[in-house]
Protein backbone atom coordinates (compact mmCIF):
# COMPACT_ATOMS: atom_id res chain seq x y z
CA UNK A 1 0.00 0.00 0.00
CA UNK A 2 1.37 3.04 -0.89
CA UNK A 3 1.31 6.91 1.47
CA UNK A 4 -1.66 8.18 -0.53
CA UNK A 5 -4.46 5.93 0.32
CA UNK A 6 -3.44 5.79 3.99
CA UNK A 7 -6.45 6.84 5.97
CA UNK A 8 -8.66 7.44 3.20
CA UNK A 9 -12.52 6.95 3.84
CA UNK A 10 -15.67 6.71 2.11
CA UNK A 11 -18.85 6.29 3.55
CA UNK A 12 -22.46 6.58 3.69
CA UNK A 13 -23.95 9.23 5.84
CA UNK A 14 -27.74 9.41 7.02
CA UNK A 15 -28.41 13.30 7.54
CA UNK A 16 -27.97 16.03 5.42
CA UNK A 17 -24.59 17.70 4.86
CA UNK A 18 -25.57 20.86 6.40
CA UNK A 19 -22.00 20.48 8.27
CA UNK A 20 -20.13 20.67 4.86
CA UNK A 21 -20.95 24.32 4.18
CA UNK A 22 -17.78 25.82 2.77
CA UNK A 23 -18.14 23.62 -0.25
CA UNK A 24 -18.63 23.92 -3.97
CA UNK A 25 -20.21 22.46 -6.79
CA UNK A 26 -18.14 20.13 -8.87
CA UNK A 27 -20.69 18.30 -11.28
CA UNK A 28 -24.16 17.22 -11.32
CA UNK A 29 -24.14 13.41 -12.73
CA UNK A 30 -27.22 11.01 -12.43
CA UNK A 31 -28.95 13.69 -10.59
CA UNK A 32 -26.13 14.16 -7.57
CA UNK A 33 -24.53 16.97 -7.15
CA UNK A 34 -21.03 16.69 -6.10
CA UNK A 35 -19.39 18.98 -3.89
CA UNK A 36 -15.79 19.59 -3.47
CA UNK A 37 -14.92 21.32 0.21
CA UNK A 38 -12.20 24.24 -0.16
CA UNK A 39 -9.94 22.47 2.50
CA UNK A 40 -8.91 19.40 0.27
CA UNK A 41 -6.64 22.30 -1.75
CA UNK A 42 -5.14 22.86 1.61
CA UNK A 43 -4.38 19.63 2.92
CA UNK A 44 -3.71 17.78 -0.45
CA UNK A 45 -0.66 20.85 -1.20
CA UNK A 46 0.92 19.74 2.21
CA UNK A 47 0.40 16.56 1.80
CA UNK A 48 1.96 16.07 -1.58
CA UNK A 49 4.88 18.60 -0.30
CA UNK A 50 5.70 15.83 2.38
CA UNK A 51 5.30 13.35 -0.34
CA UNK A 52 7.77 14.66 -2.57
CA UNK A 53 9.98 15.00 -0.07
CA UNK A 54 10.20 11.63 1.08
CA UNK A 55 10.14 9.95 -2.72
CA UNK A 56 13.24 10.35 -4.22
CA UNK A 57 12.58 11.26 -7.95
CA UNK A 58 8.87 12.11 -7.06
CA UNK A 59 7.47 15.51 -9.14
CA UNK A 60 5.08 17.83 -7.25
CA UNK A 61 2.50 16.81 -11.13
CA UNK A 62 3.43 12.97 -10.49
CA UNK A 63 2.39 13.51 -6.43
CA UNK A 64 -0.76 15.56 -7.35
CA UNK A 65 -1.90 13.49 -9.92
CA UNK A 66 -1.81 10.32 -7.52
CA UNK A 67 -3.75 11.79 -4.82
CA UNK A 68 -6.81 13.11 -7.95
CA UNK A 69 -6.32 9.45 -9.21
CA UNK A 70 -6.96 8.56 -5.44
CA UNK A 71 -10.00 10.62 -5.09
CA UNK A 72 -11.45 9.35 -8.58
CA UNK A 73 -11.70 6.37 -7.05
CA UNK A 74 -13.17 7.22 -3.75
CA UNK A 75 -15.45 9.09 -5.90
CA UNK A 76 -16.62 6.23 -7.92
CA UNK A 77 -17.12 3.92 -4.83
CA UNK A 78 -19.51 6.99 -3.54
CA UNK A 79 -21.58 7.09 -6.42
CA UNK A 80 -21.98 2.96 -5.84
CA UNK A 81 -23.55 4.06 -2.44
CA UNK A 82 -25.89 7.20 -3.79
CA UNK A 83 -27.05 4.55 -6.90
CA UNK A 84 -27.49 1.46 -4.66
CA UNK A 85 -29.70 3.57 -2.13
CA UNK A 86 -31.99 5.25 -5.15
CA UNK A 87 -32.22 1.19 -6.33
CA UNK A 88 -34.08 0.26 -3.35
CA UNK A 89 -36.85 3.57 -2.83
CA UNK A 90 -34.00 5.89 -1.37
CA UNK A 91 -33.05 9.55 -1.28
CA UNK A 92 -29.69 10.57 -2.56
CA UNK A 93 -28.62 13.51 -4.39
CA UNK A 94 -25.50 14.74 -2.65
CA UNK A 95 -21.79 13.79 -2.58
CA UNK A 96 -18.91 15.68 -1.38
CA UNK A 97 -15.01 15.25 -1.37
CA UNK A 98 -13.13 16.75 1.62
CA UNK A 99 -9.53 15.85 2.95
CA UNK A 100 -10.11 12.75 4.50
CA UNK A 101 -12.09 11.31 1.69
CA UNK A 102 -15.90 11.18 0.42
CA UNK A 103 -19.03 11.28 1.52
CA UNK A 104 -22.48 10.21 0.31
CA UNK A 105 -25.40 11.44 1.69
CA UNK A 106 -28.12 8.80 1.32
CA UNK A 107 -31.84 8.40 2.87
CA UNK A 108 -32.77 4.63 2.45
CA UNK A 109 -35.93 3.05 3.28
CA UNK A 110 -35.62 2.14 7.27
CA UNK A 111 -35.35 -1.21 6.53
CA UNK A 112 -32.02 -3.37 7.08
CA UNK A 113 -32.29 -4.54 3.87
CA UNK A 114 -32.12 -1.69 1.89
CA UNK A 115 -29.14 0.34 4.67
CA UNK A 116 -27.19 -2.72 3.72
CA UNK A 117 -27.16 -2.92 0.33
CA UNK A 118 -27.16 1.35 -0.05
CA UNK A 119 -23.58 0.69 2.62
CA UNK A 120 -22.51 -2.21 0.69
CA UNK A 121 -22.23 -0.85 -3.01
CA UNK A 122 -19.27 1.29 -2.21
CA UNK A 123 -17.11 -1.29 -1.51
CA UNK A 124 -17.93 -3.66 -4.20
CA UNK A 125 -17.31 -0.79 -6.87
CA UNK A 126 -13.83 -1.05 -4.85
CA UNK A 127 -14.10 -5.04 -5.36
CA UNK A 128 -15.20 -4.66 -9.14
CA UNK A 129 -12.12 -2.26 -9.75
CA UNK A 130 -9.15 -4.99 -8.19
CA UNK A 131 -9.22 -7.05 -11.14
CA UNK A 132 -9.44 -3.97 -13.67
CA UNK A 133 -6.92 -2.23 -12.51
CA UNK A 134 -4.68 -5.41 -12.24
CA UNK A 135 -5.40 -6.30 -15.78
CA UNK A 136 -4.13 -2.14 -16.29
CA UNK A 137 -1.24 -2.61 -14.63
CA UNK A 138 -0.28 -6.05 -16.04
CA UNK A 139 -1.75 -4.53 -19.73
CA UNK A 140 0.68 -1.40 -19.45
CA UNK A 141 3.81 -1.99 -17.54
CA UNK A 142 3.88 -5.71 -17.08
CA UNK A 143 3.92 -5.29 -12.96
CA UNK A 144 1.75 -4.28 -10.16
CA UNK A 145 4.51 -3.18 -8.17
CA UNK A 146 4.22 0.30 -7.32
CA UNK A 147 7.97 1.07 -7.11
CA UNK A 148 8.11 0.19 -10.14
CA UNK A 149 4.97 0.56 -12.07
CA UNK A 150 3.05 4.12 -12.50
CA UNK A 151 0.02 2.43 -13.52
CA UNK A 152 0.13 0.16 -10.70
CA UNK A 153 -0.33 2.54 -8.28
CA UNK A 154 -4.27 2.52 -9.22
CA UNK A 155 -4.59 -1.39 -8.14
CA UNK A 156 -2.67 -0.70 -4.80
CA UNK A 157 -4.66 2.74 -3.97
CA UNK A 158 -8.30 1.13 -4.88
CA UNK A 159 -7.14 -2.36 -2.92
CA UNK A 160 -5.71 -0.17 -0.20
CA UNK A 161 -9.25 1.79 0.18
CA UNK A 162 -11.39 -1.11 0.02
CA UNK A 163 -8.88 -3.08 2.98
CA UNK A 164 -9.51 -0.02 5.13
CA UNK A 165 -13.32 0.84 4.56
CA UNK A 166 -14.03 -2.85 5.25
CA UNK A 167 -12.51 -2.47 8.48
CA UNK A 168 -15.72 -3.67 11.12
CA UNK A 169 -15.49 -0.28 12.89
CA UNK A 170 -18.18 2.29 12.59
CA UNK A 171 -19.10 4.66 10.82
CA UNK A 172 -16.60 3.46 8.51
CA UNK A 173 -18.50 0.99 5.46
CA UNK A 174 -17.19 -1.95 7.17
CA UNK A 175 -19.06 -0.56 10.40
CA UNK A 176 -22.31 0.39 9.00
CA UNK A 177 -22.69 -3.67 7.17
CA UNK A 178 -22.14 -4.45 10.09
CA UNK A 179 -25.00 -2.97 11.95
CA UNK A 180 -27.16 -3.46 9.34
CA UNK A 181 -26.62 -7.22 9.65
CA UNK A 182 -27.10 -7.19 13.24
CA UNK A 183 -30.23 -5.02 12.19
CA UNK A 184 -31.75 -8.18 11.01
CA UNK A 185 -31.35 -9.91 14.58
CA UNK A 186 -31.32 -6.99 16.94
CA UNK A 187 -33.26 -4.38 15.77
CA UNK A 188 -32.00 -0.74 14.85
CA UNK A 189 -31.34 0.46 18.24
CA UNK A 190 -29.16 -2.31 19.44
CA UNK A 191 -27.56 -2.75 16.15
CA UNK A 192 -26.60 1.00 16.23
CA UNK A 193 -25.50 1.14 19.61
CA UNK A 194 -23.33 -1.76 19.72
CA UNK A 195 -21.74 -1.09 16.51
CA UNK A 196 -21.49 2.81 17.85
CA UNK A 197 -19.53 1.06 21.00
CA UNK A 198 -17.20 -1.02 18.77
CA UNK A 199 -16.24 2.38 16.51
CA UNK A 200 -15.56 4.17 19.48
CA UNK A 201 -13.29 1.42 21.33
CA UNK A 202 -11.07 1.03 18.05
CA UNK A 203 -11.11 4.76 17.50
CA UNK A 204 -9.69 4.55 21.01
CA UNK A 205 -7.06 2.49 20.38
CA UNK A 206 -6.22 3.41 17.02
CA UNK A 207 -5.31 7.02 18.43
CA UNK A 208 -2.68 5.89 21.21
CA UNK A 209 -1.21 4.22 18.92
CA UNK A 210 -1.64 6.88 16.17
CA UNK A 211 0.68 8.97 19.47
CA UNK A 212 2.87 6.26 19.59
CA UNK A 213 3.96 6.38 16.12
CA UNK A 214 3.85 9.95 16.03
CA UNK A 215 1.62 9.45 13.57
CA UNK A 216 -0.72 13.03 13.09
CA UNK A 217 -1.98 12.01 9.76
CA UNK A 218 -3.85 8.68 11.68
CA UNK A 219 -4.67 10.43 14.74
CA UNK A 220 -6.82 13.17 12.98
CA UNK A 221 -8.37 9.93 11.18
CA UNK A 222 -9.32 8.45 14.29
CA UNK A 223 -10.54 11.92 15.98
CA UNK A 224 -13.10 11.82 13.05
CA UNK A 225 -14.01 8.37 13.89
CA UNK A 226 -14.34 8.16 17.30
CA UNK A 227 -16.89 11.39 16.38
CA UNK A 228 -19.11 9.83 14.32
CA UNK A 229 -19.42 6.67 16.78
CA UNK A 230 -20.33 8.96 19.59
CA UNK A 231 -22.67 10.70 17.47
CA UNK A 232 -24.41 6.82 16.55
CA UNK A 233 -24.24 6.31 20.07
CA UNK A 234 -26.74 9.48 20.19
CA UNK A 235 -28.71 8.25 17.19
CA UNK A 236 -29.14 5.17 19.01
CA UNK A 237 -30.26 6.52 21.89
CA UNK A 238 -32.87 8.13 20.22
CA UNK A 239 -33.89 5.27 18.40
CA UNK A 240 -34.42 3.63 21.63
CA UNK A 241 -36.76 5.97 23.04
CA UNK A 242 -38.40 5.95 19.74
CA UNK A 243 -39.33 2.67 19.58
CA UNK A 244 -40.50 2.76 23.43
CA UNK A 245 -43.50 5.04 22.22
CA UNK A 246 -44.28 2.74 19.13
CA UNK A 247 -42.89 5.62 16.62
CA UNK A 248 -41.22 4.27 12.96
CA UNK A 249 -40.13 6.95 11.16
CA UNK A 250 -36.42 7.89 10.15
CA UNK A 251 -34.83 10.11 12.17
CA UNK A 252 -32.59 13.18 11.85
CA UNK A 253 -30.87 13.89 14.94
CA UNK A 254 -28.18 16.15 14.94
Amino acid sequence: MSAPEAGLLGYTHFMRPTHFSGSFPLFRLFGIQVYLHWSWFVVVALLVQIRVNHTEGLSVIEAFSQFVTLFGIVLMHEFGHALACRSVGGEADTIVLWPLGGVAFVKPPPRPGPVLWSIAAGPLVNVFLVPVTLCISIWFDGSWDPLDSTWAMLFWMNLGLLIFNMLPIYPLDGGQILQALLWFVLGRATSLRISAWIGLIAAGAIAMMALYLQDQWLFIMTLFIGWQAWKGLRVARFLALQEKVGQGYWPSPH
